[in-house]
């Protein structure tokens, strides 16, 4: 007689550090290897040549998208069977989904290897041989479709909280790629084919790492033909869809503002406006560090149908996000001159007022991220994917007027993206609200406690700048190190209740957790 495993504990307040810990060090991972493999491509291989590696590694982001649906559908399905020790139905949805993705990933091989083919025909390849450009095309295409269907195994170690050997693997897939990329350079000399090769086997070694890695978590969960459900396949597709179509009205809604900057006022322009959105990618880097870690404790609280402990849940989570985020938010407005100076020049130092418009209401974004695990985990996810795709169409629109109308400039682009950001997160905290049955106002309380946050420690940092001269990069470092420093001794003394520094605390190592007191 088999026993059925007991029920899933994603035991989240231990693995919260080792967690976090892990999404650190493959966000600094990821930034350091990018920037640096960009001078050694520069250097070995040419400008030119240079340039067809992001144009083939962008696409990637496109996969990304349909990989994060898939991996969003199957954990959210996976963690629920799981948490009521339903073997049969966690090894119908695992296996469910892995078929139908593999099949998928075989279809598209071909193609992929005709588009491949083609690209030399459509790009500006240079001085590269067309065979080049289709090797380094063809395998990073089949790296993509290695590391998709490799997400499956993913969902697993995702579902049982495992966030920290995700990163693993991920970590696994950078590092093989940049140990390959330099061996294969030196050994064999500088050649388009041999990126490429470098990310087809780092993509191979990342799924092998995830297999394993799986099942050390899950050993009942195996791949078995005998239990993949057409059933379940049409229940999964269907959320996979609407996901995937909100992740698409994404790029609506934010990657659309610099091409409108670029087309209406020309490449200058595009270039500062794209200095400031490096800022806004790497606050929502920094933020989901943390954010991730907290989807899958909604999905067991879903799984427990316990909507009480969900919305508690959630509205520490985007208390504790806001007054954290609020510091490097002000940070970033209030310093903008300096870190623009600094960073790319003098000249730069008059996009502050830019800075202000487009970073500021991050804020509100960010912890409105934490609300987004409940519509997925309740199923709710059609209405909020047709309301990305108009409020995305609406995004476009304004910002294409709003220049006209106030005669602004890029700036005025800036504003629509804010407003719309602003409106999007006024939605989606009310439908999530909706969807727990609970008031609809319930989740605003916590977006007033972090622009609150943001409103007062901007302020202050603003009369800090007025009375104290910030000229020099030891300068700017000391008073950012001072700021935080009283900011959060202010915030773990004066602002946390009792029963939140006593959830963060648990939720910390040992050697850490001491410093904030009760």
């Amino acid at each position: 007689m088999t026993v059925d495993p007991a029920p899933l504990d994603i035991k989240f307040a231990q693995r919260f550090s080792t967690n976090l810990l892990s999404n650190i060090i493959y966000f600094v991972l990821n930034i350091f290897i990018g920037l640096a493999l960009v001078p050694f491509f520069l250097e070995s291989l040419g400008v030119a040549a240079y340039g067809l590696i992001p144009l083939a590694t962008s696409l990637t982001g496109y996969v990304t998208i349909i990989i994060d649906a898939i991996n969003s559908a199957v954990t959210r399905f996976l963690t629920v069977d799981l948490q009521r020790s339903d073997t049969n139905r966690a090894m119908e949805t695992f296996n469910t989904a892995a078929f139908a993705t593999l099949g998928v990933v075989l279809c598209l091989v071909p193609i992929a290897i005709v588009a491949a083919w083609y690209v030399p025909s459509i790009v500006s390849i240079g001085d590269e041989s067309r065979m080049s450009v289709f090797l380094l095309f063809a395998m990073v295409f089949g790296s993509i479709l290695i590391r998709a269907w490799s997400s499956n195994f993913m969902t697993v170690l995702f579902a049982h909280n495992r966030l920290d050997l995700r990163n693993y693997v991920n970590i696994t897939n950078l590092v093989v790629q940049l140990i390959l990329v330099v061996l294969l350079f030196f050994i064999l000399g500088p050649s388009l084919p041999l990126v490429g090769l470098s990310y087809l086997i780092a993509a191979a070694t990342a799924l092998f790492v995830s297999v394993r890695f799986s099942h050390q978590v899950c050993p009942y969960l195996r791949l078995s033909r005998s239990h993949f459900v057409m059933a379940r396949l049409r229940e999964i597709g269907g959320v996979t869809g609407w996901i995937s179509l909100s992740q698409l009205a994404y790029l609506l809604r934010y990657e659309v503002a610099l091409i409108i900057v670029n087309i209406m006022f020309g490449e200058v322009a595009g270039a500062h406006y794209s200095l400031v959105l490096t800022w806004s990618v790497l606050l929502l880097g920094l933020a989901g560090l943390v954010t991730n870690t907290f989807t899958p404790m909604s999905y067991s609280y879903r799984a427990r149908d316990d909507r009480i402990g969900l919305t508690k849940f959630t509205l520490f989570a985007m208390r504790c996000t806001g007054l954290a985020m609020a510091l490097p938010i002000a940070l970033l407005c209030v310093f903008s001159p300096q870190i623009m100076t600094i960073w790319v020049g003098p000249e730069y130092a008059e996009l502050s007022p830019l800075a202000w418009i487009v970073l500021a209401p991050m804020i509100v974004r960010i912890q409105t991220s934490c609300t987004d695990p409940i519509f997925a985990a309740y199923l709710r996810v059609r209405t909020p994917a047709l309301f990305s795709i108009a409020i995305g169409i609406l995004n476009i629109a304004l910002a294409m007027m709003f220049p006209v109308i106030f005669n602004n400039g890029m700036y005025g682009v800036a504003y629509a993206g804010s407003l719309i950001l602003l409106m999007v997160g006024a939605f989606f905290l009310a439908y999530n609200a909706h969807v727990l049955h609970i008031p609809l106002w319930t989740f605003f309380r916590p977006i007033a406690t972090g622009v609150s946050a943001l409103i007062l420690l901007a302020s202050i940092c603003t009369i800090y700048v007025w009375m104290v001269p910030v000229d020099s990069i030891s300068m700017l470092v000391a008073s950012c190190i001072m700021i935080s420093i009283i900011y959060g001794l202010v915030v773990i003394l004066r602002v946390l209740k009792e029963d939140e520094r006593e959830l963060i605390r648990s939720c910390l190592p040992a050697p850490i957790h001491k410093l904030i007191p009760l």
